[in-house]
């Protein structure tokens, strides 16, 4: 069995002391004892440990400040991702600088320039839509991170979660209830999470002949979600009745001629924000959560446990990505070698009590419903979810 490679943390280890003491005594900064610099200095020669010496004259010429540039400031999702950074570099004589962009990229770009002037030795980044980072950009943030989306061409290391298995396993749960014609109120159309999420839940409907799907692309915020969700269940007889359903571009699966009988009976919703919208529009709509329309989220929140009855939701692990994306960022520091591309995070389908059988339910050869929903994750202690 080969040895396992030495790095900082293992030298750490060795000598009971941070990797922050051992990066001290490598560059010669800082304050460390006599007796602890000569265990550390003999446990980097047992080991062979050999610092990369790029990433050392790289860091000495940078402050001590990490960026984290979030797409929506407003949105719970990267409260939650920010504090759980701060939380994982706790301790490593780093101080974190929380931008926000409202998914523009113009202001991005601003937001970059002003932390390219600080000189700062790492940046943790939610790509905006339309993104204008590009590998030549990356030398003047010191060492880069990419949570939730990804960048095509950018050769960076992403902390995501696996999006379209997550989506496609709600889709499925929906369609295993009988729901023949399904929504999912999408975010913004150029998004990477939103690309995989919608093809997830293509695949899902095309293993299920007869199925019918509609994906509404919105803004990704509560307001956008409740006018596109609005639209669809004013399609619907009933209180919401506005007149008969045209023929939607973007439905998968049999192609609509005309007016169907009920419209979706059941949503999937982007995030947290639009499944909030989602419900609103329900509720506008005069219509019941799960008699009429079954939902299920995206990220947990606390008022979906709230809602009568609860919110069933796919659980993006929110705290283990902020701290993967902290972790790697503290490794690049350090010298370590860490390759590009992603690392993915399992998010959870929680079951809860949002998703029924339709109203006006039409078996299909694959309907099969296995028990009553229930909830099948313990409880969350979050004080707010995404």
């Amino acid at each position: 069995m080969a040895e396992a490679k030495a790095t900082i943390y293992t030298v750490a280890r060795a000598v009971g002391v941070s990797a922050q003491t051992v990066s001290r005594v490598l560059n010669g900064t800082g304050q460390v004892s006599e007796k602890t610099r000569a265990a550390v200095l003999a446990a980097i020669e047992a080991q062979g440990y050999r610092p990369n010496a790029v990433g050392r004259s790289l860091r000495a010429s940078r402050t001590p400040m990490v960026g984290v540039l979030v797409a929506d400031i407003g949105n719970p999702f990267y409260a939650r991702l920010h504090r759980a950074i701060e939380r994982r570099l706790s301790g490593s004589g780093y101080s974190l600088m929380l931008m926000n962009c409202d998914d523009d990229a113009r202001i991005e770009r601003r937001q970059l320039e002003l932390l390219r002037s600080y000189r700062p030795t790492g940046l943790v980044i939610v790509p905006s839509v339309g993104s204008s980072l590009s590998a030549a950009d990356l030398p003047a943030y010191g060492h880069v991170v990419s949570v939730s989306r990804v960048l095509d061409g950018l050769p960076v290391p992403a902390v995501v979660t696996d999006e379209r298995e997550s989506v496609r396993a709600a889709a499925e749960e929906l369609i295993a209830h009988g729901h023949m014609e399904l929504a999912l109120i999408s975010g913004p159309e150029q998004a990477s999470t939103a690309r995989a999420r919608e093809e997830g839940f293509h695949e899902a409907l095309a293993r299920h002949p007869g199925r019918r799907g509609i994906v509404r692309h919105t803004d990704g915020t509560r307001a956008g979600a409740q006018a596109a969700a609005g639209e669809l269940l004013g399609t619907r007889p009933g209180p919401a009745a506005t007149g008969p359903a045209a023929t939607d571009p973007t439905a998968t699966g049999p192609a609509a001629t005309g007016p169907t009988a009920m419209g979706p009976t059941a949503m999937v919703g982007f995030n947290a924000l639009v499944t909030e919208g989602i419900v609103s529009a329900i509720m506008a709509a005069g219509l019941r959560c799960p008699e009429d329309v079954s939902v299920v989220g995206f990220t947990d929140a606390g008022w979906m446990t709230l809602h009568r009855p609860p919110i069933s939701v796919i659980d993006q692990p929110v705290e283990e990505m902020g701290a993967l994306a902290g972790r790697l960022l503290l490794d690049l520091a350090a010298g370590e070698s860490v390759a590009p591309g992603p690392r993915v995070v399992p998010s959870t389908l929680i079951r809860r009590g949002s998703v029924a059988a339709p109203a006006t339910k039409i078996a299909g050869p694959d309907t099969q419903i296995a028990g009553p929903v229930t909830k099948t994750a313990a409880p969350d202690t979050n004080e707010e979810r995404s």
